[in-house]
């Protein structure tokens, strides 16, 4: 989740030294946001959403908050190139890493689609969209839950929205010194009358 979030959908792999050397050697295009970056632009403070039109986001009735089915497929190979190596060097067996993978996976979006569109204030997702947003439902009152809707919050109140990558599994954050808190809302103007 954590390079799959800071790298890809914040776009931070365009700004490693590997990439640059790739776009200035090969002439090598640097990634277009896939609409995570545009999530950012609209999210409030409150965590609700202040819709405009977006050419990305707008053929997405989820405003980029859930995966999709044909996005959970691209995450979990984009996951599997980064896990095999790891898990086969541990000694796990090719099904046993691939077991691990798909029920981490599911795991991972369950958790995903019953938070984030929820927190944002959208629908659940159904499962012809993706792993739908109430497979997990019951969780969300948990204590679990409100900590990530927490961490989240921190995650789109950082500077830049750097930190918190993990929405459903912060350890990562803690690991490699992202970890930003609870950041709280900023206090609203005071009106002059």
């Amino acid at each position: 989740e954590y390079v799959v979030h800071r790298y890809y959908q914040h776009l931070g792999i365009n700004k490693t030294g590997i990439m640059r050397w790739l776009r200035n050697k090969f002439n090598i295009k640097a990634m277009k946001s896939s609409g995570h970056v545009e999530h950012h632009k609209e999210t409030l403070d409150d965590m609700s959403l202040d819709i405009k039109p977006d050419p990305i986001l707008d053929n997405d009735p989820f405003r980029g908050t859930a995966f999709s089915w044909s996005v959970s497929a691209v995450m979990t190979f984009e996951i599997a190139i980064q896990s095999y190596p790891w898990l086969w060097l541990c000694g796990w067996s090719f099904k046993a890493s691939t077991i691990a993978l798909f029920v981490a996976m599911f795991l991972h979006a369950a958790v995903w689609q019953t938070l984030h569109p929820d927190m944002h204030e959208l629908p659940d997702p159904p499962v012809t969209y993706g792993v739908p947003g109430w497979s997990m439902k019951f969780l969300r009152k948990s204590g679990y839950f409100k900590f990530l809707y927490m961490n989240h919050e921190g995650h789109h109140r950082a500077p830049g929205a750097h930190g918190n990558y993990n929405v459903c599994f912060p350890l990562a954050d803690h690991l490699f010194g992202t970890y930003v808190g609870v950041i709280p809302p900023k206090q609203p103007e005071p009106v002059a009358a």
